[in-house]
């Protein structure tokens, strides 16, 4: 018997599982609580969502939640990808926020550097609570043709599970996005 034969064998005396069809797909029907609906798109897709009355409150928080990590905020200075080497903490303003999925639009007018979002350890931005839209068509008619030169929908922290079938937070971008609502 030849080793691939060996191998269709093996595969064929496994024991095989039912899996249950997931049902109907339930497309995202807001709710009145827009704000509600957004934060929990952020848990569903692993974000960490803090609501503060303003930024200085916020402040406070985030130096409970990273002590020790070095905190760099949009207004500050990096030139090239090189020093972002050194940023653990990465504080951004997002323009709004889409309550269908947690994503929240970024534009290079708030961004130090292209790939800052992306090479930071950990991500935190702010957006105002006025500023949730239901879904993303409402969300690219806000933008009505106004994209700027780079901007993009970020949801989540960086995930793969493209290596071994294993879920890896953090293999492509930062490992933890926590946003600000204010």
């Amino acid at each position: 018997m030849s080793s691939r034969s060996e191998i269709l064998g093996a595969i064929q005396a496994l024991e095989k599982r039912e899996i249950h069809h997931p049902g109907d797909f339930k497309s995202y029907k807001a709710t009145q609580d827009l704000v509600g609906d957004f934060k929990n798109s952020l848990s569903i897709v692993g974000a960490i969502c803090i609501e503060a009355e303003n930024k200085q409150k916020a402040e406070a928080r985030l130096s409970e939640i990273y002590p020790d990590l070095l905190r760099y905020t949009s207004h500050d200075v990096v030139t090239n990808g090189l020093e972002l080497e050194a940023v653990d903490v990465l504080e951004i303003d997002g323009l709004f926020g889409v309550a269908e999925n947690g994503a929240i639009w970024l534009s290079d007018q708030f961004l130090p550097n292209r790939v800052a979002p992306f090479i930071c350890q950990h991500l935190v931005i702010y957006v105002a609570k006025s500023e949730i839209v239901a879904t993303l068509h409402e969300a690219y008619e806000r933008l009505d043709g106004h994209y700027a030169d780079f901007a993009l929908f970020l949801s989540g922290p960086s995930k793969t599970a493209d290596i071994e079938q294993s879920l890896v937070i953090g293999a492509h971008g930062a490992r933890s996005l926590t946003i600000i609502l204010t």
